[in-house]
């Protein structure tokens, strides 16, 4: 019976990966110390190290002095290497700036902003996940340096930042020094938006909560069966292609322009549908500036508008149903 090398090596793997969790620095920014930083040669530091040894063996042979002298001169440069990069990576802080709005099924992006405490410039600072997606930067020494880093795709609701990876080969690439953090942090991912049905449809107890409504064409009020004669130009063709039947788009101006959006219009539907349809709503009343409610069982939110407005029905939409913990932001 044949046995993978994954298999085989990942107890090894694991206690590695304990190691360096336990030594790992967490926090809502991060310094490194001596303890959690780790300095190992790379593969041109193994070759030059083998060249050092037949350097050394040929010199002692044959008791050439001048083949001592240029083996000590690249063995003293060799270990002025070893100080030089594992000082590049000592006297960076490194901290989460504020992200993009995130929503479910988008990939998420981490802003990072490294900074430089020591009184000097650190040069090809690697960043990111693990070794295969590090994005390389240089910290001035005043200001700060950004790095977007892509760490995947996730669910809505609290998302917690991965481990993260900081590297260095600088100045000569024999020598790679390495630390892995850990932000204190989590990113909210929002439902993904979704455009119902009847898209723009709103509900409320009286015709007073949406204000008074005449046909007009400023704003998308929802869908109607067609009708032979009517302008092809409303028609929904993406409600078409869906093989949902041919609607005409109707239009509306709002006087008072206040909507509510209730969880009730959507009967039938998932709850991450629902979520992805409410989502939808309220992104595109925010982004046209209007006074809007939105009802969810046992929540309700007043009628407003605004930045703050929106993110706080995001909030209630993206931690609908799920357990919310007072520690994350």
């Amino acid at each position: 019976m044949s046995v993978s090398s994954n298999t085989l090596f990942r107890p090894i793997k694991l206690v590695f990966k304990n190691f360096f969790s336990n030594r790992m620095p967490v926090g809502a920014s991060i310094r490194f110390n001596q303890r959690s930083t780790y300095i190992w040669p790379t593969k041109v530091g193994y070759l030059l190290l083998a060249i050092f040894l037949l350097m050394m063996i040929g010199s002692t042979n044959y008791q050439n002095n001048l083949a001592f002298l240029l083996t000590f001169l690249l063995v003293g440069i060799g270990l002025v290497c070893i100080v030089f990069t594992f000082r590049n990576l000592q006297g960076i802080e490194f901290a989460l700036s504020a992200n993009e709005e995130t929503y479910a099924g988008q990939p998420i992006s981490l802003w990072l902003s490294l900074r430089s405490y020591s009184g000097r410039e650190h040069y090809s600072i690697g960043v990111g996940t693990n070794y295969d997606n590090l994005l390389f930067v240089n910290v001035p020494v005043t200001g700060y340096s950004k790095v977007k880093l892509d760490v995947g795709v996730a669910q809505r609701g609290w998302y917690p930042v991965p481990r993260l990876l900081a590297s260095s080969q600088f100045p000569f690439g024999w020598m790679r020094t390495w630390a892995y953090f850990g932000l204190d942090k989590s990113i909210l991912v929002y439902p993904q938006p979704l455009e119902p049905v009847l898209s723009s449809r709103t509900s409320g107890e009286d015709d007073n909560e949406e204000g008074n409504k005449s046909k007009g064409v400023d704003d998308l009020y929802g869908l109607k069966p067609y009708q032979e004669g009517e302008p092809l130009s409303r028609v929904d063709w993406k409600a078409y292609a869906r093989e949902r039947g041919m609607f005409v788009r109707e239009f509306t101006d709002y006087q008072s322009r206040q909507l509510c959006f209730c969880w009730d219009d959507f009967p039938g539907e998932e709850v991450e549908k629902r979520l992805s349809y409410l989502t939808y709503m309220v992104t595109e009343a925010a982004n046209q500036q209007l006074s809007y409610s939105m009802k969810l069982p046992n929540q309700y939110f007043e009628f407003d508008d605004g930045e703050e407005h929106c993110k706080k029905c995001l909030k209630a939409l993206a931690l609908y149903g799920k357990q919310q913990d007072d520690k994350k932001g």
